[in-house]
């Protein structure tokens, strides 16, 4: 059976098949590339038993949700079971959610002085995302909800330009309650076949020289556009096996032939030699421009010109992490050594990278969890929002199909390693 959502293409005639109403929001960043934010858009909530004013309205907690590398605000509402998007199923909870898109992707391909067609425009790396995009949505939405900060959910890239963020942004820490990162990715171990690892290490210039200097994979987009939907789900499977081995057996062929049709948006090439440097290099770092033009003194340069690492142990937001045991781009230990102290962490057996988008059982494994955070990280709505001491989460509890994993004494966090 094949679902309408497969031949919806955009966010309108996705959410529009949900029967939800949104929000279109572009965002200015202070390097003036504008940046379009979807918001779903939901009656609003008076209270009433609360308050001896009746039409007080009671200000909603606010959630951003932030798409990984090469993706858009789709995937939040990309799933064919609706209580598996999770945009959806905050938002059913009565939760005011909005949803970044990246500089670069079809979304946010504007700037006031720059065009796309030219090279300048794709100049930036996950510094930029983590300089400007991050803080600058977040300023944006507490601007125009009124509310003291919210809470953010990232995938995979998407964790990667909060942990930047948030590093190097010690304002931000005090704008977002909680962090999320779903298949975080400051961490990745690199690609499982030899050769790919050597075209990782090579020089940036070989890269430019083979990639270009402006869209990264910009063919992808125009060969997924004339080859059927089962052809290219044979593709994309067969390519994240060689790339990383995974099998993507956690996700219905039903639910390919419509999420993969979302996989590859627009990016900079440089943004991708950045992720190489992070990987050959096995530090969170900065964009290396050998030599280092960046203007940001967070952190030190140290001997034979290596870049500045982004300070992510500075963190001070809860940070709760999800990930698979079998995610490749996942080192946990390395990840967990860069951080401080973390609030909450689940490992899910036998998960992949994406599975925390599609995956069959997200509503079940991943969003009750997800819940259970956002209700004792935010203050009740009507309430000042000033929060004395940020505590980890303590919720002691193991499914009767899951496993404990033991973890460090010192790290205050509950994992649960979820069985198939």
């Amino acid at each position: 059976r094949v679902s309408p959502l497969e031949f919806a293409s955009t966010f309108e005639e996705m959410i529009n098949y949900w029967n939800y109403d949104y929000e279109e929001h572009f965002v200015r960043t202070r390097d003036q590339y504008l940046l379009c934010l979807h918001r779903i858009k939901q009656q609003p909530v008076t209270q009433e038993r609360t308050s001896s004013n009746a039409s007080d309205k009671i200000l909603k907690k606010v959630v951003l949700l932030y798409h990984g590398l090469t993706l858009t605000s789709e995937v939040w509402i990309s799933n064919i079971e609706e209580n598996r998007n999770l945009a959806l199923y905050l938002t059913e909870r009565g939760y005011d959610v909005w949803m970044g898109n990246a500089r670069g992707n079809k979304y946010s391909q504007s700037h006031l002085t720059k065009s796309p067609k030219n090279a300048d425009f794709w100049e930036f790396s996950i510094n930029e995302f983590a300089m400007f995009d991050m803080p600058d949505t977040i300023d944006y939405i507490l601007k125009k909800t009124g509310a003291p900060d919210l809470t953010y959910i990232g995938f995979s890239q998407g964790t990667a330009q909060a942990f930047g963020g948030l590093s190097i942004n010690p304002d931000m820490n005090d704008k977002v309650n909680l962090f999320i990162a779903m298949a975080p990715a400051a961490s990745p171990k690199g690609f499982s076949h030899p050769l790919l690892d050597g075209f990782v290490k090579a020089a940036p210039s070989i890269i430019y020289c083979l990639l270009g200097r402006k869209i990264f994979l910009k063919s992808v987009v125009f060969w997924q556009r004339i080859i059927s939907p089962p052809i290219f789900v044979k593709l994309i499977d067969g390519a994240v096996h060689f790339l990383f081995g995974w099998h993507c057996n956690n996700m219905s062929p039903d639910q390919k032939l419509v999420s993969y049709q979302h996989l590859f948006s627009m990016t900079s090439v440089k943004s991708i030699v950045h992720w190489f440097q992070i990987i050959s290099s096995g530090r969170f770092q900065m964009y290396d421009e050998t030599p280092s033009l960046l203007p940001w003194s967070t952190v030190n340069t140290v001997i034979d010109h290596l870049p500045p690492k982004f300070p992510t142990k500075q963190i001070t937001t809860p940070i709760a992490i999800f990930y698979g045991s079998g995610d490749t781009l996942v080192d946990f230990d390395i990840l967990q050594s860069n951080l401080p102290p973390l609030s909450y962490v689940k490992s899910i057996h036998g998960w992949e990278h994406m599975d925390f988008l599609w995956a069959h059982g997200l509503e079940k494994k991943v969003y009750p969890d997800i819940l259970k955070l956002l209700e004792h990280f935010n203050s009740p709505p009507h309430i000042s929002h000033d929060i004395e001491e940020k505590v980890p989460l303590d919720i002691k509890y193991i499914d009767t199909e899951s496993t404990a994993t033991v973890i460090p004494d010192n790290i205050k966090v509950s994992t649960i390693a979820v069985s198939q």
